[in-house]
């Protein structure tokens, strides 16, 4: 292969790589575009990329924690002030409130992440309730 062949194919080889690229990035940007108009992508990371299942072990977790340490603190109070049960079970009370309240809190919080598409189904509409 002589060097003018050789020049004359890199110059191909070179603008169909460069027009790739630029077809690719225009591609890219029209990918961009649609995800935008239908609201994909802009959910937050730390939540949306939770399953159901994920999300019920997290609150489940955060529940049973609160308890243990509701009784935790309880059975060690009791044993410094020979009280017996009566302060492990005042606190195992007040950590089933602070679970509880962490749970609806958490709960709120993955709510409010949702983003509703219009695809979902919210349960039955206006014109749906009474035709049955």
């Amino acid at each position: 292969m002589s060097n003018s062949t050789k020049s004359t194919s890199d110059k191909k080889a070179s603008t169909s790589i460069g027009s790739r690229s630029e077809d690719t990035r225009a591609l890219a940007e029209k990918i961009n575009l649609a995800k935008k108009d239908a609201g994909i992508g802009n959910e937050k990371k730390s939540e949306s990329h939770l399953t159901g299942h994920a999300r019920a072990v997290r609150l489940g977790t955060e529940f049973i924690a609160a308890i243990l340490v509701g009784f935790g603190i309880g059975y060690f109070a009791d044993l410094i002030f020979g009280s017996s049960p009566w302060i492990m079970l005042v606190m195992v009370l007040v950590g089933f409130a602070a679970g509880v309240l962490n749970v609806v809190r958490s709960a709120n919080e993955m709510n409010a992440a949702v983003v509703i598409t219009p695809d979902m189904d919210l349960g039955p509409e206006d014109d749906d309730v009474g035709n049955g």
